[in-house]
């Protein structure tokens, strides 16, 4: 096995070398943490954030990092690393989580991300429970089971009662779906669909394609031009695109897994309970390659236990 994933780590270097791109790809770990998560180019969060959240919250005029991991109280409490963390002028604080890969509870697992956030801004022996507002902003490359085939790419949730009036504005759950770029979609503003599409297409972008920008975007792909990266972030940028490309391939694979496992338990037994088996198997075939496959490349444990959504104990199993 591991001759196997070494052969295709070369193979996958030296295709990766083969790439003609002008632009990086925006949503690799290395580059998405680049363009948001440091000071030097903050201007590109607010800026996407405004977008997203603005008709929601109003305009967010500058932001802090915060650290992005949290222990539990107790500790046998899970642990958590959000990608990135902040607060802006107004004392409210923001989660923002880059998905690639889908995962079946992605949405209890934003809830519970919110919720520790929520809990750990509580100071020990303060008798109120007057909470700061807390936003969970998750950008994903799927879509969610449960808005399947809804074709839209921007999904807002509030605390509501039963005749749907919003209890409280300080807590939400933003998901934003690069897949779904092109939605007609009223309620979303010009700046997000074009924030959506640079995101999932800039890879693929040319030189006209940046002529055609304006303003903060063609900023955003002055910062993402390959050219301009020295030898050591062009190393940090390679080994995140093929993490990034492994997510794919094994995404590609566990479905083609799944659609045969289903169509081979025959037509009458292989309808939905069959197809949700074979699904589930793929996926877990896919999780342990990923998994196999980033701990070749020296990833840490935390990190692929993030990628797979398997425990750290699994991963330990597998590798040994």
């Amino acid at each position: 096995m591991n001759s196997l994933i070494s052969y295709h780590s070369i193979e996958k270097t030296h295709y990766l070398n083969k790439r003609k791109n002008i632009f990086r790809i925006p949503v690799t770990d290395y580059t998405f943490k680049q363009l948001f998560a440091t000071e030097k180019n903050k201007h590109f969060l607010i800026d996407f954030l405004n977008s997203a959240l603005s008709k929601y919250l109003g305009e967010i005029a500058d932001i802090a990092y915060l650290p992005t991991e949290k222990y539990g109280i107790e500790p046998y409490e899970k642990r958590v690393f959000f990608d990135i963390a902040c607060k802006d002028t107004l004392g409210r604080d923001f989660i923002i989580e880059m998905q690639h890969a889908r995962q079946p509870e992605f949405v209890d697992r934003s809830i519970y991300y919110l919720s520790r956030a929520i809990s750990s801004g509580m100071r020990k022996g303060d008798q109120r429970y007057r909470i700061m507002p807390t936003y969970s902003v998750n950008l994903l490359d799927f879509e969610l089971p449960e808005y399947s085939n809804s074709g839209e790419c921007f999904r807002a949730v509030f605390l509501k009662d039963q005749n749907n009036r919003i209890i409280t504005d300080k807590v939400g759950v933003f998901y934003l779906n690069l897949c779904n770029f092109a939605a007609q979609q009223e309620d979303i503003s010009p700046e997000l669909k074009q924030w959506l599409y640079v995101l999932k297409n800039m890879q693929n972008f040319d030189e006209t394609d940046y002529e055609k920008q304006e303003g903060i975007f063609k900023n955003l792909l002055d910062e993402c031009r390959i050219s301009n990266m020295n030898k050591m972030e062009k190393e940090d940028y390679e080994k995140s695109v093929l993490e990034y490309d492994d997510v794919q391939e094994a995404i590609a694979y566990a479905r083609e897994l799944a659609a045969k496992d289903a169509f081979g338990k025959g037509v009458e037994e292989g309808r939905e309970e069959g197809r949700e088996e074979g699904r589930e198997e793929g996926m877990m075939r896919a999780k342990i390659m990923i998994a196999l496959n980033m701990k070749e490349k020296g990833v840490d444990i935390q990190s692929i236990s993030t990628y797979t959504g398997l425990t750290e104990a699994e991963i330990l199993q597998i590798s040994q």
